[in-house]
């Protein structure tokens, strides 16, 4: 199967190797370790990595020896994630064993733990961790702030599809997340789903408060802005609106998806594909269906400007780009991996309904420039009429 991009590039195959494939020593200048770590070699035995694959595996960890040396010198890695910390341990593990000479200081957070706070201290001269993974909605901040890292000299930038290589910019894109419609399938034939995005408008099947929509538009419609343009999206908004007829929900992907299942809706525009998996695995007639074009929605990360861990969190990010990484990723977590030869039908979810269908994708980078402008067209139509209706779970506030 070809590779993302459709250029007919092979992608990894999935062949199990021989033992000795699995044990193929290097000596590379530069590199950490003399051989594959031994939770990676049991991260390419586990998905059939062929001896083809495995003969380069090493490649992607070759490194300028001053990144090395840099690393060693500080011996320490702050991040901050989304991840529980439990499975963050195990995703790094072969990171580790490649670099035992770094102290790891991990911390998962909410937005404002994550994002806000690492800005903030920037901005007041401090420097709270290293790594900011989910920089996404943040991503201006930190940009007008001059606060991320040239990563352009990442080698395994290259290991990125040319769909979402964002050139230079000082983040890279780690793994992707897919979102279309969430349908009941005790409640929606599927020859009664659209075949095209401008065909939803006139999807009896689906109109008229049976479908659900929710507010998270940077996350799938910000992508059709970027694909489609603005004239088309302002006129597949007013569709939506005008003649589908949704209901407005003030929950979120995660209740709407359940309540989908549940039969509440007979669809929800738009969700992840991975929250449809979650919740059909819990026994929920729910399904993920892509019309023409799929949304892509690939989360950021970046390493803060001036950090003393500079070395450290590039070695980090550019191990998360190899094979190795993404696998121990996609292991892990669950995360649908980025790298360019693991699009393929193992690793992308629905694959019936994802692969060979073009890709709806906006530069992250532009996101506080296009945002407002996707939001002028839409909050009119959102607010009309007293707004969504439904229920939204209040948050704590913590007190300082």
């Amino acid at each position: 199967m070809g590779d993302i991009n459709g250029t007919g590039t092979a992608a990894l195959p999935c062949i199990l190797a021989g033992a000795a494939a699995f044990a193929l020593a290097v000596g590379a200048v530069g590199q950490a370790s003399a051989e594959t770590p031994a939770s990676g070699l049991k991260l390419a035995k586990e998905f059939k990595v062929s001896a083809e694959a495995m003969a380069k595996w090493e490649d992607e960890h070759k490194v300028p020896a001053a990144w090395i040396a840099g690393a060693k010198k500080t011996g320490q890695l702050r991040v901050s994630g989304t991840n529980r910390p439990r499975d963050f341990n195990r995703l790094v593990a072969p990171f580790s064993e490649r670099y035992p000479f770094l102290k790891i200081d991990y911390t998962r957070g909410s937005r404002n733990t994550r994002v806000i706070k690492p800005i903030i201290a920037y901005r007041e001269g401090r420097i709270i961790t290293d790594v900011v993974d989910g920089l996404n909605t943040g991503l201006a901040l930190f940009q007008k702030a001059g606060a991320l890292t040239n990563l352009s000299d990442l080698p395994n930038r290259a290991n990125i599809p040319a769909k979402f290589a964002v050139g230079d910019k000082p983040w890279i894109l780690a793994r992707l997340r897919y979102y279309c419609l969430a349908y009941n399938t005790k409640l929606v034939k599927k020859s009664e789903l659209p075949k095209t995005w401008d065909d939803l408008k006139n999807s009896t099947a689906l109109q008229d408060r049976k479908t659900a929509l929710w507010s998270g538009v940077g996350a799938w419609l910000l992508p059709l802005w970027g694909e489609k343009g603005p004239e088309w999206t302002s006129q597949f908004i007013r569709d939506v609106y005008g003649k589908l007829k949704p209901e407005r929900r003030k929950e979120g992907m995660t209740a709407l998806t359940a309540l989908t299942g549940a039969g509440e809706f007979k669809a929800t525009l738009a969700v992840a594909a991975y929250m449809v998996t979650r919740v059909s695995e819990k026994g929920a007639p729910v399904a993920f269906h892509c019309p023409d074009t799929v949304m892509v929605n690939p989360s950021v990360m970046g390493l803060i400007k001036g950090s003393p861990n500079t070395d450290a969190g590039k070695l980090f990010l550019n191990w998360l780009l190899s094979l190795e990484g993404q696998l121990s990723q996609y292991r892990h977590n669950g995360a649908r991996p980025i790298h360019k030869a693991l699009q393929t039908k193992q690793f992308v979810p629905f694959p019936e309904e994802v692969l060979g269908k073009p890709l709806a994708f906006h530069d992250p980078g532009l996101q506080a420039a296009d945002l407002p402008k996707l939001m002028k067209v839409w909050d009119p139509f959102w607010k009309a009429a007293g707004g969504p209706k439904g229920e939204r779970k209040k948050r704590k506030r913590k007190s300082n």
